[in-house]
């Protein structure tokens, strides 16, 4: 190929450094202003746009913080009535000429746009971009621009529709989250109209075909457009995280789209964590003239071939990812918006986020599609840290009009989220809705609908989720598409043996979680148990002084119509009657017991079985406020017990036993499986100890058991002479446990060799158990570093204590927790404070922090003091 320019040869770190730039780039533009109710001439608070207008309110003490108490019912006036933002005048850029286009992204939601009088447009979709000429309105000083916003609740209530709204669902409620229905404006640019005369790289990405061994195969891909009239030259660049460019190529003009191919040998290829490294590269094209430098594009790419398996087999039909050719277990949760006001939302949030989920040993996030599309914050954060992204379309739990209007909206919306997301190599699927199919199928929607409008309804659904969405992502995505999650809905007979599965039955139909362990379908993408938030989280809520469940604050708080009933009927279950004469403290610690162990043990029974179950999503990660939830992780970032039950399930290596009473002999069923190996199939000799010990620490029984492990493959020992509960002497189940340990041999020192994995094995129920009630000791452990992010504190009891909870009353998590404890046992745990600003700005509106404790102070508590009808 002819090389016009040679200095395109040189090989550097950005090919940007190579020439000047002399074309335009976007302009942020904030600007400040007045908003004003429409409806009232009393209402007038400064605001910003970018901004919220609830924000706004909330700032200037015009409404109390809904989050508080039962405030939510007092502040619903404010989407019902109409409203503008008026900016203060501003100048415009010095240079205004290169500025004649506005560009605005997360409008919510209806608003009429004008600047200087003149009438830019309107918008009615928060998913989608809108873009308007400023030729004959922007002047060089005194600007001013008004945002006339609309109240989407006026069709609402004629309707009762909220479908119709392209905007975030769950802001109209949901049963873990507030109604609040804002008004704001999430981006705001000027930016320079496109001209003939100029060259544009548009939608550049990087897709591997092909890894072969360590090379990589695949192309980058772009489109130029403009004038291509003088002699241009295209080159564009791989650079690895050392700085070195592994791939490129130089070309001439070639207008349209660009399809340049690549080979790497030695490639450092794009992996989750759990596999391995989360390698990035920079991705950089231009093009260049005689007189430097005409145009230029850059993304942050992964090398990595992901395949999505829904082959079908002698037992249904597979639903498993494959990462650079090795099938794995997708473990992890379902992400809502951290925040119902979204403009609250900060980087450091989204990061967080992340990191909790990582730190729980989580591969996978799916954004659930009844919020927000992933932000290019939190994609960034799943692209470093190697977490793969399900990303919904944000459909959710409805059927959607099929107007032209509307179809052509959602054209837009998915083209714009597609071209926005699709470089990030954590970004794993495009799915069509959240539970569409399953609720038009078997929830009754049709009941009352005349065959026309079931028609109609049906018509709208197949031109959306089976036309527009997959066509959209088969053009412009590197993704597959799955259509509606789950495949099948739980009333389907079939729906474990295809496709994802939301698996209800614990929780809303009541089933047992020994339920798990029959109803393992082949993806589990939605499952959860509610618990309560601890003490100091919900304080900041909560106006009364004495924290009671049955008050109107903790009541308005608990969105499930059947939230007390179903979470009192599971506890009675297992741990005892806890509907009266208990504190919140206690409420709280017992509910998070019941979600940690019960949810995490579906996560144990879905990777036990991988050879039917490829994985397994909890619902739900994360909370928009401080809520009785289904979530891990509570709104103030603090973790539940669940979450640190999650960390064990999905660890590298799960260890896991239950009593098998099937047969004439009660037999213990020990499973145990590690994660995949990139390298090939692999052995990994070790040893799993059983030991039988009594609470009062004295072991009664040990034996060996060597095992050869194959990583990515579950593999189980049934033993029956495990003297444990048939009652021998010295042997009572209900004052001792099975504890497991698996040991890796392949330690040079066998005497060294760190136990890989463990797990604690009862016969009894938790409501059975002697257990006695007596304090856990919490004290500062001096052995740390006084200057280290991190405090240290010795945790003891005088006897045997089930599920130690340790809580602050200061933002921050421990280490573990949840953890038992023999007489005697010293346990050294790690607290790690962190910023609840990142967490929680609501606590900081007006300056000072609400929360009631600046001091660190650590409580405990365990089953020994919450289980009130065992023996002393």
């Amino acid at each position: 190929m002819k090389k016009i320019f040679p200095v395109l040869l040189i090989l550097c770190a950005s090919l940007s450094q190579l020439y000047p730039n002399n074309f335009s780039a976007q302009k942020s533009l904030p600007i400040h202003g007045t908003w004003e109710c429409l409806d009232s001439t009393e209402i007038s608070v400064p605001g910003w746009i970018p901004g919220s207008l609830y924000n706004s309110l909330l700032r200037s003490s015009v409404i109390p913080d809904p989050f508080i108490g039962t405030n939510e019912d007092s502040v619903q006036w404010i989407s019902e009535m109409d409203w503008v933002f008026t900016s203060d005048p501003f100048d415009a850029p010095e240079n205004i000429e290169d500025y004649d286009l506005l560009i605005l992204k997360d409008v919510q939601l209806y608003c009429s746009i004008t600047l200087n009088g003149v009438v830019l447009g309107e918008t009615n979709n928060a998913f989608r971009n809108w873009a308007y000429s400023l030729k004959s309105s922007l002047k060089s000083n005194d600007n001013i621009f008004t945002f006339n916003f609309e109240s989407p609740t006026h069709s609402v209530n004629k309707t009762g529709s909220v479908e119709q709204h392209r905007t975030p669902q769950f802001a109209y409620g949901w049963d873990w989250a507030l109604k609040l229905i804002d008004f704001s404006v999430g981006r705001i640019e000027l930016a320079k109209s496109r001209s003939e005369k100029n060259i544009y790289i548009d939608n550049l990405t990087l897709v591997t075909d092909t890894i072969y061994g360590s090379t990589a195969k695949g192309f980058v891909k772009w489109d130029i457009s403009g004038d291509l009239s003088e002699a241009v030259v295209l080159r564009w660049a791989l650079t690895n995280e050392s700085g070195t460019v592994v791939a490129s190529e130089s070309f001439s003009k070639i207008p349209g789209v660009i399809t340049s191919p690549f080979t790497i040998e030695n490639a450092d290829l794009w992996w989750t964590h759990d596999l391995g490294k989360p390698s990035l590269h920079k991705l950089e094209v231009v093009a260049v003239g005689k007189n430097g430098l005409l145009a230029l594009e850059k993304k942050t790419v992964g090398i990595r071939t992901l395949k999505l398996d829904t082959s079908e087999d002698d037992k249904g039909a597979k639903f498993q990812w494959i990462l650079n050719n090795v099938p794995f277990f997708a473990g992890g949760a379902n992400v809502v918006p951290a925040d119902i006001i979204k403009s609250r939302i900060s980087s450091l949030e989204e990061r967080a986020i992340v990191r909790n989920a990582v730190a729980a040993n989580m591969n996978t996030l799916r954004v659930w599609g009844g919020g927000n599309y992933a932000s290019d914050d939190f994609m960034e954060a799943c692209d470093e840290m190697g977490v793969l992204v399900w990303q919904d379309f944000m459909f959710a739990c409805a059927m959607y009009p099929g107007n032209e209007t509307f179809l052509k909206s959602i054209e837009h919306e998915a083209l714009d989220q597609i071209l926005r997301l699709r470089h990030h190599p954590s970004l794993a699927m495009w799915c069509g809705n959240n539970e569409v199919s399953e609720g038009w199928q078997r929830w009754g929607w049709k009941d009352g609908l005349s065959e026309k409008e079931i028609t109609t309804k049906e018509k709208a659904y197949s031109d959306i989720f089976e036309d527009i969405l997959p066509s959209t992502v088969s053009l412009y995505a590197d993704a597959p598409y799955w259509p509606s999650s789950p495949l099948l809905g739980r009333g389907d007979p079939d729906f474990k043996n295809r496709g994802d599965a939301h698996d209800w039955g614990i929780w809303h139909d009541g089933y047992s979680f020994d339920s798990l362990w029959t109803r393992i379908p082949r993806f589990m993408s939605e499952f959860g148990f509610q618990s309560f938030p601890e003490r100091s989280t919900w304080e900041t809520v909560v106006i009364s002084d004495t924290l009671d469940r049955l008050s109107s604050d903790v009541i308005a708080h608990e969105k499930h119509s059947r939230g007390f009933a179903i979470i009192d009927k599971y506890l009675k279950s297992s741990y005892g009657d806890f509907s009266d004469g208990y504190s919140y403290e206690e409420w709280a610690y017992i509910t998070q017991v019941v979600q940690a162990k019960g949810i995490s043990d579906g996560v144990r029974a879905a990777r036990l079985n991988q050879d039917f179950c490829s994985g397994s999503l909890i619902w739900q990660l994360n909370d928009c406020w401080p809520v009785a939830s289904w979530s891990s992780i509570d709104a103030h970032g603090k973790w539940k017990l669940l979450h640190h039950e999650l960390k064990k399930a999905f660890a590298p290596t799960l260890l896991y036993g239950k009593w098998n009473h099937l047969g004439r002999k009660p037999r213990l069923e020990i499973g145990l499986i590690a994660n995949p190996s990139i390298h090939g199939e692999i052995q990994i000799p070790g040893t799993v100890l059983v030991s039988v010990v009594n609470f009062d620490g004295t072991v009664v029984f040990m034996s060996e058991h060597p095992l050869n492990l194959t990583p990515g493959r579950a593999q189980w020992i049934s033993l029956d002479k495990v003297p444990y509960i048939n009652n021998r002497k010295n042997i009572d189940p209900t004052s001792s446990f099975v504890q497991l340990s698996w040991i890796d041999d392949t330690c040079e020192n066998p005497q060294t060799c760190s136990i890989k994995a463990s797990a604690t094995v009862f016969a009894a129920l938790p409501k059975e158990l002697k257990l006695e009630d007596v304090p856990v000791i919490v004290k500062p452990f001096t052995g740390g570093n006084k200057d280290s992010e991190f405090v240290l504190y010795e945790v003891s009891s005088s006897a045997f204590t089930k599920d130690v909870q340790l809580t602050a009353t200061t933002p921050g998590n421990f280490e573990m927790n949840g953890f038992d404890l023999l007489p005697g046992e010293k346990r050294i745990v790690k607290f790690t404070p962190y910023s609840i600003r990142a967490w929680a700005p609501e606590l900081f509106v007006g300056g000072a922090s609400k929360l009631k404790s600046k001091a660190l102070f650590v409580r405990a508590i365990s089953l020994n003091n919450v289980i009130k009808t065992t023996s002393p």
